[in-house]
C-alpha cells in the first residue's frame, strides 16, 4: 500500500475510534487537526510508512513542536491524540506493536515547577515493595534503577538485559533523546535487587512467550514493559507506601535523582552526563530546589533567622 493512500486509511481509522469514544464534536475535530500535522510530518518530514514509526520519532517530534512554542494546552492534546491514534491502529491490527507505550513524553504542569520527592519519602518508598514477591522484586529493581540512574521511562521501556553490565556496574542507555548513547552507574543498592530479578526470577515471567524477547523488564505476559505499566506499578507502589503527594510520576523519580545528587555536592556537570541533557542549562534548573531547601534550613537554623532570636530595639 502506498503512503499516502495509508496515511488516508490511518485517518479514517482514528477518526472512527475517536467517534466511538463519545467525544465531542469539537474536540474531535480539535483531534483531527493534530493527527493531520502529525502525519503531514510522518509523510513529508520523516518520509516514512506510518506503520514504521518508532518512539524515537515520536520523541522527535515532541521536541520540534515544543520549540516551535506551542502552548501547553496544545501539546497534552498532541499527546493524547498519538495516544489514540495508535491506538486505533493497534485495535485495528494496522500495526505489530504500539510505539507510545514506550516514548517518554514529559509535559511539565506548571513553568519552572518539578515534583520531588525527600530522601525519607524515597526511602519509605522503596523499602515499602513486597520484594517476597515477583512482580515486587521487579518493581523494587526497576524503581531502584530510576531513582539511582535518574533514567527517562522511555529509556527504562528500551533496555535489554544485555545493557547491564553487572561486572562494571554499569547501565548502557542507547539512543536515549538526542539520539546519543551513554552509560551510567548502576550503582550498589540497584545492583542487588536487579542481579537478583534477572538471575533468579525473569525467567518465570517467561512462561507465555515463545521466545525470550530480550527485554530488561517484563510484563505479566512475558512482554517488554510498557511505560504505562510502570506508572500504574508506581501509583501503587506509592499508595502501598502512603505517600499523598500529588503529581508524581516516573520523571519525578529523575528529577528526584539530579536534585538529591546536587544536594549531596554533585559536580553539575557530571549530573549533566548522567541524565543525558545537552545544555548545561536544563541541569542548572534543578539548582533551583537545592537552594530552596538551604534557605529553609538557613531559615529554621541559623540564630539571626529563627524564632528564637529576639531583635535588640
Amino acid at each position: 500500500m502506498k503512503k499516502s493512500r495509508m496515511l488516508d486509511k490511518a485517518k479514517l481509522v482514528v477518526n472512527s475510534y475517536l467517534v466511538a469514544k463519545g467525544l465531542k464534536e469539537e474536540t474531535i475535530k480539535r483531534k483531527t487537526l493534530e493527527v493531520k500535522r502529525f502525519l503531514t510530518y510522518v509523510n513529508e518530514t520523516l518520509k516514512k510508512d506510518v506503520r514504521d514509526v518508532t518512539p524515537d520519532d515520536i520523541e522527535e517530534y515532541f521536541i520540534r513542536i515544543t520549540g516551535q512554542g506551542y502552548a501547553k494546552s496544545t501539546l497534552i492534546t498532541a499527546r493524547s491524540t498519538l495516544a489514540d491514534l495508535f491506538m486505533a491502529l493497534s485495535r485495528k491490527e494496522m500495526i505489530l506493536t504500539n510505539p507510545m507505550e514506550q516514548t517518554d513524553i514529559y509535559i511539565r504542569e506548571k513553568a519552572g515547577v518539578k515534583v520531588i520527592l525527600t530522601e525519607k519519602e524515597m526511602e519509605l518508598f522503596l523499602n515499602s515493595i513486597d520484594t517476597a514477591t515477583g512482580f515486587g522484586l521487579r518493581d523494587r529493581a526497576l524503581f531502584e534503577m530510576m531513582y539511582v540512574t535518574g533514567m527517562r521511562i522511555g529509556e527504562v521501556c528500551r533496555l535489554d538485559v544485555t545493557h547491564i553490565d553487572f561486572s562494571l556496574n554499569e547501565v548502557f542507555i542507547e539512543k536515549s533523546k538526542y539520539r546519543k548513547d551513554r552509560i551510567v552507574p548502576l550503582g550498589r543498592m540497584a545492583k542487588r535487587f536487579l542481579e537478583k530479578w534477572v538471575k533468579e526470577v525473569r525467567v518465570y515471567f517467561l512462561k507465555l512467550v515463545e521466545s525470550d524477547p530480550g527485554a530488561l523488564f517484563l510484563s505479566e505476559k512475558g512482554e517488554r514493559m510498557a511505560a504505562s505499566s510502570i506508572r500504574y506499578r508506581l501509583k501503587r507502589c506509592l499508595k502501598i507506601a502512603g505517600i499523598t503527594k500529588q503529581g508524581i510520576t516516573p520523571h519525578s523519580l529523575r528529577h528526584t535523582c539530579a536534585t538529591h545528587l546536587l544536594a549531596g555536592g554533585a559536580d553539575i556537570r557530571f549530573v549533566q552526563e548522567l541524565l543525558g541533557h545537552e545544555s548545561i542549562e536544563t541541569t542548572v534548573s534543578y539548582t533551583k530546589g537545592v537552594v530552596e531547601g538551604l534557605k529553609k534550613v538557613h531559615k529554621m537554623y541559623h540564630p539571626r533567622e529563627n524564632q528564637l532570636y529576639v531583635e535588640e530595639v
